[in-house]
């Protein structure tokens, strides 16, 4: 796990998708149990992408890295690589 500025990185491939990587990141975020927010937050990600699709653009993670997709879910910004890397740190909001 890393974090930096409230932001939180996540690694997925073989055994973890990218989208549980980005639940997990969330959640970590949110100090909220993992599994409660695959339910919770599958509305707001549905509504954000599709997570079929990241999952299958997204591949193993095994890629280069030069294919990035980056979005918002509710208060949260999240970046994923085709390396294997996830990020999610929370949206800046205008003041």
């Amino acid at each position: 796990m890393s974090t930096e500025n409230d932001s939180i990185e996540r690694q997925y491939g073989d055994e973890r998708s990218a989208v549980v990587a980005i639940v997990d990141g969330i959640s970590t975020l949110e100090e909220t149990d993992q599994t409660a927010n695959l339910d919770e937050f599958s509305g707001p990600l549905y509504e954000s992408i599709n997570p079929k699709a990241i999952n299958a653009i997204m591949g193993d993670g095994t890629g280069s890295g030069d294919i990035v997709v980056s979005f918002t879910v509710d208060a949260y910004q999240v970046s994923v690589a085709d390396s294997g890397r996830v990020r999610v740190r929370p949206r800046e909001t205008d003041r």
